[in-house]
């Protein structure tokens, strides 16, 4: 005899029963309510109805109850507003979905084993929100002019012209969710109509947030509560610009969205969150990587974008002059040792490091890579992408890879002696190793190394070449130009002994930005159009590597490198204003002009 299936017994639908499965903290947490059920089915309403873990409170429901399920997209401040008051008010209407949509639904087939309980059908709704948003359908004489004006008085601009700020440019916006480690297809792509078929202002708001990033060419979007507004800045030629200014009313729903895209927890707000959206704006892809941090008057929430254009990975249009271009070509194409690039956070490091990799990137050689996050996809290169919950980090990652049979390992970045140690063991075993380390120049890079623990003939053995860079704005060509440089002005310079530099003609754009009156349309007024790179380049040879033997400082190290030939940021970059690309002003602001040890 065959017992039954319990799972096919029905079970009776109530509000109860269904909040077994979808709990207020588990609502909270994926963004998803329940908008409407009776006996025949079940409406959830979601913020992002393809998050992975909405659909799978769907199918539990689904499983069940043996009834048609469906999820629906509500905005954020439909979502807000049900936390706040509960079901004491309603946003849609019972009868609308007992008579419109439920009407639609195909009849039961008693015999597939749906619930067809005759009971009192319980109704659960949303709560109403006339007072903040109007939920009202446009008519089709004003849909015209209501797409023009779809963020009506959300977003401000300030200091940026229209023509740059296009609220009529049309954009998709597809989301794509990271795919859960069971899941094998695309079914957490959102599809871009579910998102532009609603009227949400939030929702507007945060596409126009992200398209203007690209539109701008901005590497990092900062969006900051305030205490009587929510500020939003972009990070353009390394300089954060003011572009929008949003309601303080409206900060939360804003940064709930951005969070619910992001797949962070909505109901944590103590404590700080790291996350990523992948979006398609104008059919091209996009990946932010996102950073929360609360703060007095909310959460904080900066994202960089990570563009994956591998078009800019030459070195030719990174490093300008030839003599620094082919040091390093020629200690990239090593085929053992360690190659350091050292700057700060946003200098262009690993575009360097992925520019090297590309040129060396044929079928005979085996290339891998640790990132985090993964910035540049390169087609033939293994790339690993560091997961700490996991217990993946740097030096796990690197100790499997020695296992793959590597030619050439890439370390997105080494923070600890466990990484730099076993970096330099792979690069004495025959293997060429790239990586990263934060340091001021090319000298404080090998005293890093000895500060975290490795043994000065470790470092020695295996270095054999550090560059430092920083990245420099480029003088707008549209509205600089050539002044005599003002001794009295600049007599820093002087004080580096550069005189044949005050004699040179220079770029200056100040007082001229302005022609009758208007802003030079091409830079916003910055004077200032793209950026490049400064490097100091410093191939570790045999006397530098005795004085690294000897443990000598960093002074040591630096002044003997200066003077056998190697060019410091500082000269690198008065190179650069010598020949019309940058302003003195530009070089004051990366480099250190007091620093003595600078003096050539």
């Amino acid at each position: 005899m065959v017992s039954a299936n319990p799972t096919d017994e029905l079970v009776p639908i109530s509000k109860g029963a269904i909040e077994t499965i979808l709990t207020p903290a588990v609502s909270e947490s994926i963004g998803a309510i329940l908008i409407f059920f009776d006996d025949k089915k079940i409406i959830l309403g979601a913020m992002n109805p393809v998050y992975s873990e909405v659909k799978k409170i769907n199918n539990q429901l689904k499983e069940k109850f043996k009834v048609p399920t469906e999820i629906k997209t509500i905005s954020s401040e439909e979502f807000e507003k049900w936390f706040d008051q509960g079901d004491n008010s309603k946003i849609y209407d019972s009868n609308k979905f007992k008579n419109e949509e439920l009407s639609k639904t195909p009849e039961i087939d008693t015999n597939n084993n749906i619930n067809t309980n005759n009971k009192t059908v319980e109704k659960y709704s949303l709560p109403e929100i006339e007072d903040e948003i109007d939920f009202e359908p446009v008519k089709e004489e004003e849909e015209e002019e209501e797409s023009k004006t779809i963020l009506g008085d959300l977003l401000k601009k300030s200091k940026i012209e229209s023509d740059n700020i296009d609220e009529n440019e049309t954009f998709e916006f597809d989301f794509f969710e990271e795919e859960e480690e069971e899941d094998d297809d695309n079914s957490d792509i959102i599809d871009d109509s579910a998102l532009l078929a609603t009227d949400d202002p939030v929702v507007s708001a945060v596409g126009q947030i992200l398209s203007a990033c690209g539109r701008l060419k901005a590497s990092d979007i900062h969006v900051e509560p305030m205490e009587e507004k929510m500020r939003v800045r972009y990070r353009i030629d390394g300089v954060l610009k003011d572009i929008y200014s949003l309601p303080k009313a409206k900060s939360k729903a804003i940064s709930s969205r951005l969070k619910v895209m992001s797949k962070l927890d909505i109901a944590e707000k103590r404590l700080p969150q790291d996350g990523r959206i992948r979006c398609s704006i104008n059919k091209v892809i996009s990946d932010f990587r996102v950073s929360t941090l609360p703060g007095k008057w909310g959460e904080k929430i900066v994202m960089r974008s990570l563009q994956s254009d591998t078009s800019m990975l030459q070195l030719e249009k990174l490093i300008t002059y030839k003599h620094e271009l082919h040091m390093v070509r020629n200690m990239g194409a090593s085929p053992y040792g360690i190659f350091i690039v050292v700057g700060p956070t946003g200098s262009g490091k690993s575009t360097t490091l992925f520019s090297i990799l590309n040129e060396r990137n044929t079928s005979d050689v085996n290339i891998s890579t640790v990132e985090d996050p993964v910035e540049y996809t390169l087609s033939g290169v293994h790339q690993v992408q560091i997961i700490r919950e996991k217990g993946l980090d740097f030096s796990r990652a690197l100790r499997s890879l020695m296992r793959q049979d590597p030619d050439i390992i890439l370390v997105g970045e080494t923070r600890d002696k466990e990484t730099a140690q076993t970096a330099m063991e792979a690069a004495l075993t025959g293997h060429m190793v790239f990586t990263t380390l934060h340091a001021n120049d090319t000298a404080t890079a090998i005293t890093r190394l000895a500060e975290m623990g490795c043994p000065p003939y470790l470092v020695g053995s295996s270095v054999i070449g550090v560059m430092a860079q920083r990245l420099i704005r480029k003088v707008c060509p549209k509205c600089c130009k050539t002044v005599k440089a003002d001794p009295n002005k600049h007599s820093s310079y002087i004080k580096h002994g550069i005189n044949e530099f005050l004699e040179a003609n220079v770029i200056d754009f100040k007082d001229t930005n302005i022609d009758n009156e208007s802003v030079c349309k091409f830079c916003n007024g910055t004077g200032y159009k793209g950026r490049l790179g400064i490097y100091e380049v410093m191939r570790v040879n045999d006397p530098i590597r005795e004085l690294i033997m000897k443990s000598s400082t960093a002074d040591v190290i630096r002044e003997y490198s200066y003077k056998n030939g190697v060019k410091s940021l500082l000269m690198y970059g008065l190179d650069l204003v010598k020949d019309k690309l940058t302003t003195i002003d530009e070089v004051e602001r990366v480099c250190l002009l007091e620093d003595d040890s600078n003096d050539v």
